[in-house]
């Protein structure tokens, strides 16, 4: 038999290793995950926002959840904040299992439900919210178990359930089913019927009240998709990229965006793109990385696009210059966000309309900011961001999607072109039109003092070159390095000894303008 100090000791143990592998797990596998998940969400120490909760169920779960998901935005103290939580509720697991008559394996049992919600947070839109939610429920539950009176305690948990769907939410409906085996163990088998039907009648009845479908009554704040994969690598990388993207730390942007080259994602390289291009060094790495055509300079959002690619898609026209592109995307990434609420977008927002000289939406975007615990000084440091890139702000009538207009303006906009310049001709490269690279090459870089044409130009220029036949006079004049020369001379005759053989040329030219020019293909599905 297991006395009560046997029991306690053992609960210590489980709870404390239970503890041990949350914070470890979460602090090293899934950090920027939980970065994520705060800007994912802007909470506001106010009165209104307080109020806005309780156009919900779940109001209190809700609302200290996402107050503790602040927390998120700091180093380590996002997964101590969860471990703390998970730890919580495996204690009030414990708890509840001795309750119900499980003294002897309890502790043990405890971590199973505990640690299985604690797996679910490796979703990335399942929050504090919901654990919060159980844990409330649990609590009401422990509550009931205080009544000795069975005709009490039924009466009690009649009246709890209400406000309990109204505090916790969907988690609700587990408190008729612990309490049922509660009252079922006392003879009271009356209790449980009663308590079950009432319960699944709460939510029918307030759905109208919430404006909630069927299916969101019963299940809110849990959302609608449920991770079951565990731990995504790949999408923490691209989290990882985000980031520090957001947080203005390039250098480290580019590090990352180098580890994860093997990915061959198109997400990576575009932040790859940005960081390269804020080192000024665009055209040196552009064909160090995967490279799906435009797609990776560029994020195309269309409506099947999901809300990641969205989000991340303001960050290039914010970089660039693009104001109106920058909010367009920064706007969108606001409304399809999870709650509508974004301290990211915001602060996205608040920057662009400081850059545009919009003073009065400024401050109203910092007002929103500083009603924050972590966003208040950050966001007002966010117009100096985009670099000192040439703005373009006027209206200008164009689709979304017709970057190669966006650039020709940004590029104009700026005596010597600025970073546009580079994603102008880069852009044009990887699109294969040499003949559009070359007329915006000829025009801002041809015969400029002191300047010296990375390889990557300077190979593509000699594709032009040979396909005009140009004299020996014109080659000089563009100062191509006499080493490149050489170099297309004998990529020329291997490609022609081979019949065009990759893989003969792709040892010595597989990162060269020449080969991708040659050997990059499309397919129907999308670009590769």
């Amino acid at each position: 038999m297991i006395t009560v100090a046997k029991h306690t000791k053992l609960q210590l143990l489980a709870g404390g290793l239970f503890a041990v592998c949350c914070f470890t797990f979460f602090q090293s596998a899934l950090p920027y995950h939980l970065f994520f998940k705060e800007e994912m969400q802007l909470f506001l120490l106010t009165g209104e926002h307080f109020l806005s909760y309780a156009g919900k169920p779940a109001w209190l779960a809700c609302y200290a959840g996402d107050f503790l998901t602040q927390f998120f935005y700091l180093r380590g103290v996002g997964a101590l904040t969860l471990t703390l939580v998970l730890c919580a509720e495996y204690t009030l697991w414990a708890q509840v299992l001795r309750r119900l008559g499980r003294r002897r394996y309890a502790a043990v049992a405890a971590l199973l439900p505990a640690a299985a919600d604690g797996f679910m947070h490796c979703g990335l839109y399942y929050g504090l919210p919901t654990s919060l939610s159980i844990i409330l429920t649990l609590l009401a539950f422990e509550a009931f178990t205080l009544i000795k009176r069975p005709a009490v305690a039924f009466a009690a948990g009649v009246l709890l359930l209400p406000g309990l769907y109204i505090a916790a939410g969907a988690s609700f409906l587990l408190f008729p089913l612990l309490a049922g085996v509660y009252s079922w163990r006392r003879g009271n088998r009356f209790a449980v019927v009663a308590l079950l039907l009432i319960a699944a009648a709460c939510p029918a009845i307030a759905r109208p009240y919430y404006l909630l479908t069927p299916g969101q009554a019963y299940s809110y704040p849990f959302p609608s998709s449920i991770n079951l994969r565990g731990v995504d690598r790949t999408r923490e990388k691209i989290l990882a990229l985000s980031v520090e993207a957001g947080r203005g730390r390039w250098d480290e942007v580019g590090r990352r965006a180098a580890e994860a080259a093997g990915l061959s994602n198109p997400i990576v390289t575009y932040f790859a793109n940005i960081a390269a291009s804020k080192q000024g060094r665009l055209p040196d790495s552009l064909l160090n990385y995967y490279q799906p055509f435009t797609r990776a300079l560029f994020l195309p959002v269309s409506p099947q696009s999901d809300w990641l690619t969205i989000s991340f898609s303001q960050e290039v026209f914010f970089h660039l210059g693009d104001m109106n592109m920058a909010q367009h995307s920064a706007m969108l990434g606001m409304i399809f966000s999870p709650r509508r609420r974004s301290s990211r977008m915001l602060e996205r927002l608040a920057g662009i309309s400081l850059a545009n000289g919009d003073v009065q939406l400024a401050d109203k975007y910092l007002r929103m900011l500083d009603a924050t615990l972590f966003h208040r000084s950050h966001g007002r440091v966010l117009h100096m961001s985009h670099g000192g890139s040439p703005l373009l702000m006027q209206d200008t009538l164009r689709t979304a999607s017709d970057y190669a207009t966006s650039l020709e303006l940004l590029a104009g906009s700026c005596p010597d072109g600025g970073c546009a310049l580079d994603y102008l001709l880069c852009y044009h490269l990887l699109n294969k039109d040499i003949r559009a690279f070359a007329t915006v090459y000829d025009r801002y870089l041809r015969g400029k003092e002191g300047y010296v044409a990375p390889r990557l130009y300077a190979e593509a220029m000699l594709i032009r070159l040979a396909a005009e036949k140009a004299p020996a006079g014109e080659l000089q004049a563009y100062g191509i390095d006499p080493g490149i020369v050489s170099d297309f001379m004998e990529y020329t005759r291997l490609y022609e000894q081979n019949n065009a053989a990759p893989g003969v040329l792709s040892g010595r030219f597989g990162r060269g303008y020449w080969f991708y020019y040659h050997f990059a293909r499309k397919r129907e599905e999308g670009e590769v």
